[in-house]
């Protein structure tokens, strides 16, 4: 049914629920549709709220909200129905993030759309075709709620992904390039409590795992039936162990990312976390495991993966599948400690060697591609020469 409400210097409207957390979620679908009237009041707008505003309430509202103050103009405000018409006139949580994502695509990197599409799918479903002006901070609370009781999310990633990520979103549509489409970003101070982090030992490679896995990679033989999977299993942990590159990056090279530049062997690293490509120096110690022999055997396009066999309705890139499919068989191969991370620990280990072996900060962070913090190192940007004594000071690996 529909419930009219006159609003003046206060509004108030009865929920009709004893439920706690059912009267959260009608008073701040209530309290939206109020905001949209003092935001058409703000823009010197002279009509009053739609008949199809798009707060929503599905009973008869016995338990009184809290009163809301208001203009003290006195209009309607109509509280429709949830039914299973569309909302005429509002903007979903899925209609913002695409116009979002329009507006990013030269803006920002591809990973980090796809990534807040993730977290949007799940915001989507849990907002029902809300209009996005109608939601509060209460409302990403019970969604973060709902992430991590519901769909097993840490509180930890719904922190540092989901709620950056539709914070992000929101924060744009509140700005003048999101053409002031929210007065506020609800998001802004939601977060949920994290249990305290037990760390139970590094995140480096301890000496006996790295050489357990560079000896299978090491083993691994040519195979007919998936040639670029076993490539993979055979380069990739070398390749990561002496550049601290992400094994995706690495499993992006084609044959044409390998090449000589004055005398230097090194590899373009051109699809990256960052969106920033970047020239690696390749150790001397891989040109004599035979990686240049297997590139220039290699046909050309990618070294580790064929496009051929790839799904054309896969969200996921054939690289990025590759690297998850190299970490899980080095896991199960080697019997990794659950506590460091098959691919990412090849960042934390090449660091911490290279650290060892006196290589300059600066020089580590643009070998692995790290951002520099310091707005005085940004003006410094090391050339190949530079990068290259760097790799030469890096000590070989003993797998036996």
């Amino acid at each position: 049914m529909r419930i009219s409400v006159t609003v003046g210097a206060i509004v108030q409207v009865s929920l009709r629920t004893k439920e706690p957390s059912q009267a959260r979620i009608w008073h701040s679908v209530a309290d939206g549709a109020l905001k949209l009237i003092w935001q058409a009041r703000r823009n010197e707008s002279d009509r009053s709220a739609p008949a199809d505003a798009p707060a929503m309430i599905k009973e008869p509202v016995t338990q009184a909200a809290p009163a809301v103050e208001a203009c003290p103009e006195h209009r309607r405000l109509e509280l429709a129905p949830v039914g299973n018409e569309p909302n005429a006139g509002a903007v979903t949580a899925g209609a913002l993030f695409e116009r979002w994502a329009a507006y990013s695509e030269d803006k920002k990197a591809p990973n980090t759309i796809k990534r807040y599409r993730g977290s949007f799918r799940s915001f989507e479903a849990f907002t029902k075709g809300r209009d996005v002006r109608t939601l509060t901070a209460d409302d990403l609370y019970a969604w973060a709620e709902h992430r991590r009781d519901v769909e097993g999310v840490t509180a930890r990633a719904i922190n540092k992904n989901d709620m950056v990520a539709v914070g992000s979103v929101m924060g744009w549509a509140a700005s003048r390039q999101g053409k002031k489409l929210l007065s506020d970003n609800p998001v802004r101070g939601v977060r949920l409590d994290e249990p305290r982090r037990v760390v139970e030992r590094e995140r480096t490679f301890r000496e006996q795992e790295v050489a357990a896995i560079l000896s299978a990679a090491s083993a691994v033989k040519p195979d007919e039936e998936n040639p670029t999977f076993a490539a993979a299993k055979r380069w990739c942990p070398w390749l990561a162990a002496y550049s601290g590159a992400r094994i995706a990056e690495l499993t992006h090279l084609e044959k044409r990312d390998i090449r000589t530049e004055f005398g230097t062997v090194v590899m373009d690293l051109r699809v990256t976390k960052t969106g920033e490509p970047r020239t690696v120096p390749l150790h001397a110690h891989l040109i004599e495991l035979g990686f240049l022999a297997f590139v220039e055997a290699s046909a050309p396009g990618p070294l580790f993966y064929d496009p051929k066999r790839h799904s054309k309705t896969s969200s996921t890139s054939p690289a990025e599948l590759r690297g998850h499919k190299v970490g899980k068989w080095v896991r199960l191969k080697v019997k990794l400690d659950p506590g460091v991370d098959p691919n990412h620990g090849w960042r934390h280990t090449w660091k911490t060697r290279a650290l060892a072996a006196g290589i300059e900060e600066r020089i580590r962070d643009a070998i692995t591609g790290h951002r520099v913090t310091s707005v005085g190192r940004r003006y410094e940007t090391p050339s190949l020469t530079m990068l290259s004594h760097a790799m030469s000071l890096f000590p070989y690996y003993n797998t036996f």
